[in-house]
């Protein structure tokens, strides 16, 4: 048995006789040890009561050092106990990231990382000299540019790398990985030219005489990276412990994977190698589904180390790379391309900020490259016909048919929805599954959780629709954040709920947060913070986004650790810390729960449900004495070091 001790610890479990957590009850001093069997936790609570426990189960014969028994604070040597001192530091549960690409992930920390660039000149000279390092003809690969946070925010063009890198194909992600920027070899060796018909839920982008600009968008992107070489299955395997050795240090101990069967077969090569430290729910992708249906993939299979979970199918794209699936059309491309105090203005400079969300016809006359997506016929209306909605990626019948498919038998469904149209057809799609869905839960025995992944833009009438079809919104709070710089893409008059977590909670509705790694970064910290703050990683009060919205960080460590276990079916062995679940928990330097000018008895502090009530009322301070004190804990809590991870009862990480 191992006892850890000298700790906080905050137990995150429900009060018997309500939602609250437990360790709220300011009135009763928190446990200051937890004693773990195996991969399970005995017991929480007092150093001296653990330790009464573990003598009590012992399998020597060996007594407590006090003849009293109660009380004792020392052991008799041979008492089979190992005791870990936590230097007076915080336990908490250990979190779970409930959205994950971890082969993606891998791979961004090996590829070129354009993130940091601020112009396009700087991502291409980034480019080159990466080429530099390379054999002549092997491809270039990389990920994270963002034309939105350049100083010279204009599309990127296959010319630009046609320049620069003559003699390799390059193949750049966005950072949103919805968008690539390719160059003609690359184009080339894909065989796709100017007559190349752009496939269903994705284009080729072409300039106005036809020719392709080397930007390729959604489903278009998997007819160029297929070409792309992957690595071997050994330098996968070792990209992926480097990755969970990451993540530990993190303070995830689990995560949702998105990244399909190339995800599944490196993790059970690690699990074979007996050098996976970290638990893993896999998703599969749509093209999977006959292979898993052959092989008899269900649901909630598998271990306690990999298990199986649901499909994953996408109904739109993504805010960053204007492919989202709106009910309003996306501003004309020079009015989306800056963003400033001032307003939108195109790259030469005219001033846009009067023009109407999609208007700009000032813009088509400079000649960009315009996006029309996917126009439903009874939204064009007066419209210019080159007004963009984004794209949906599948319609709403096709998505059900999928969805039914894999719900028959015994797969549950994750849907991609970001825009607002993206959303309501989804939930379309879950209302008509309802009855394959109860037949299959019984059939299998078990909880087929459906999910809409990002949940980012919600009509107001359809967040009730979330709790009534119990379908659970997957969201991911550093998305909110990130996207400062794009809401000015979003038509304010639609008054559609952004980022709405504590809404869709308020609704009754089951919310689970991640990072969509490599997206954003996996550090749950950063994510707490942006949950609460909804204002730059920075620390910048001013850039809050509708502060109103914002949540505890008691209830967003909830749906990093209660939320994705129930998501998996998993929530009477994970989520919290109590006797009986598994011990996965996480130990800290920064109490969350406890902070000058935060009143630990406020409502808003770790209660969902209130969102009318607290929320608005309080104006988004949380329980906080003032918007300084709030931003302090905040960045407390971003800042935190993890300084031991435990899971399954073991220490994977330690600083």
């Amino acid at each position: 048995m191992r006892l850890f001790s000298n700790a906080i610890v905050r137990t995150f479990a429900p009060s018997a006789d309500s939602d609250t957590p437990g360790f709220l009850d300011t009135a009763t001093p928190p446990p200051d040890a937890i004693l773990v069997d195996g991969e399970t936790i005995a017991a929480v609570g007092t150093r001296a009561e653990l330790l009464d426990i573990a003598a009590a189960e012992s399998s020597t014969t060996a007594a407590l050092a006090s003849a009293g028994g109660v009380g004792a604070t020392t052991v008799i040597p041979g008492l089979e106990i190992e005791e870990i001192d936590c230097g007076g530091q915080v336990i908490l549960p250990g979190f779970v990231d409930g959205h994950m690409h971890s082969i993606a992930y891998a791979n961004s920390i090996e590829e070129l990382d354009l993130s940091r660039t601020r112009t396009l000149a700087e991502a291409v000279e980034a480019i080159r000299e990466r080429a530099r390092t390379l054999p002549v003809g092997e491809w270039v690969v990389g990920s994270g540019w963002d034309l939105n946070k350049w100083d010279d925010p204009r599309y990127p063009d296959r010319e630009l790398l046609d320049q620069a890198v003559p003699d390799h194909p390059v193949a750049m992600w966005s950072l949103d990985l919805h968008t690539l920027w390719a160059n003609a070899h690359a184009l080339e060796i894909a065989g796709i030219d100017a007559l190349t018909a752009d496939p269903w839920g994705g284009e080729f982008v072409r300039d106005e005489d036809g020719e392709l600009t080397g930007l390729v968008r959604e489903d278009a992107t998997d007819l160029v990276a297929r070409f792309i070489p992957e690595p071997t299955r050994e330098e996968q395997v070792e990209r992926l412990d480097r990755t969970q050795k990451l993540f530990l240090s993190q303070g995830l101990t689990g995560f949702h994977d998105f990244d399909g069967i190339s995800s599944t077969l490196g993790w059970n090569d690690l699990r074979e190698a007996d050098r996976q430290h970290i638990r893993v729910t896999q998703h599969l992708r749509g093209n999977e589904v006959p292979w898993a249906i052959e092989t008899g993939w269900h649901t909630g299979d598998g271990d306690d180390w990999l298990q199986r979970g649901g499909l994953k199918l996408f109904s739109d794209g993504a805010l960053g790379s204007h492919t989202s699936h709106m009910s309003s059309p996306f501003p004309a491309p020079e009015a989306s391309e800056t963003l400033g105090d001032s307003g939108a203005v195109t790259a030469d400079g005219t001033d846009l900020s009067g023009a109407a969300p999609g208007t700009g016809t000032e813009a088509l006359e400079h000649g960009t490259h315009t996006y029309p997506g996917t126009i439903l016929e009874e939204m064009v209306g007066s419209d210019a016909p080159e007004a963009n909605y984004g794209i949906a990626q599948m319609s709403e019948d096709d998505l059900f048919e999928n969805a039914e498919r894999a719900t028959e038998a015994g797969i549950s469904v994750a849907i991609h929805a970001i825009g607002d149209q993206a959303n309501h057809h989804v939930l379309n799609v879950f209302e008509r599954l309802r009855e394959t869905t109860r037949e299959a839960e019984e059939r299998f025995g078990r909880p087929l959780r459906h999910r809409v992944e990002h949940a980012q833009f919600i009509r107001p009438e359809d967040l009730a629709r979330f709790a009534e079809l119990d379908v659970i919104a997957s969201m991911q709070p550093r998305h909110c954040i990130s996207d400062l710089h794009l809401l000015h893409l979003v038509d304010e008059s639609a008054g559609l709920a952004a980022y709405a977590w504590p809404d869709l909670l308020s609704a009754g509705a089951q919310v689970v947060f991640g990072s969509d790694g490599p997206v954003e970064p996996a550090n749950p910290f950063a994510a707490i913070y942006a949950a609460m703050t909804r204002a730059d990683i920075s620390g910048d009060a001013g850039t809050s986004f509708q502060p109103e919205r914002r949540l505890s960080a008691v209830e967003a460590i909830r749906l990093h650790t209660q939320g994705p276990a129930f998501a998996a079916g998993l929530e009477d062995r994970r989520g919290y810390l109590a006797a009986g679940m598994d011990a996965d928990f996480i130990v800290v330097d920064t109490d969350p729960c406890v902070a000058e000018g935060l009143n630990p008895e406020t409502p808003a502090h770790g209660t969902s449900g209130l969102f009318e009530e607290v929320h608005k009322a309080a104006g988004g301070l949380l329980g906080y004495t003032s918007e300084e004190a709030l931003f302090a804990h905040a960045e407390a809590i971003r800042d935190t070091r993890v300084g031991m991870t435990v899971v399954g009862g073991e220490i994977k990480h330690r600083a």
